[in-house]
């Protein structure tokens, strides 16, 4: 299942109307715990890569989802 599908269609649907991000963050996790485990993993691998002093274009996990939040409600 692609991101868009596990956001719009899993994730919001499975929310009461009014869901706060920190909602929709525990149900994320809880919904799908390897992708959460995954996104930060990516994360840390991006981080280790990266010289001191540089930044890579990865958002931390907790921003990347609100993010992928954004696109959606603005959809």
């Amino acid at each position: 299942m692609q991101k868009a599908q596990k956001i719009n269609q899993t994730t919001c649907d499975s929310l009461r109307p009014g869901y706060t991000f920190e909602d929709f963050l525990e149900a994320f996790k809880s919904l799908y715990p390897k992708d959460w485990e995954k996104l930060g993993n990516e994360y840390a691998k991006h981080e280790r890569k990266t010289k001191p002093g540089k930044s890579h274009p990865m958002p931390e996990p907790v921003q990347y989802l609100k993010n992928a939040l954004n696109v959606h409600q603005k959809k």
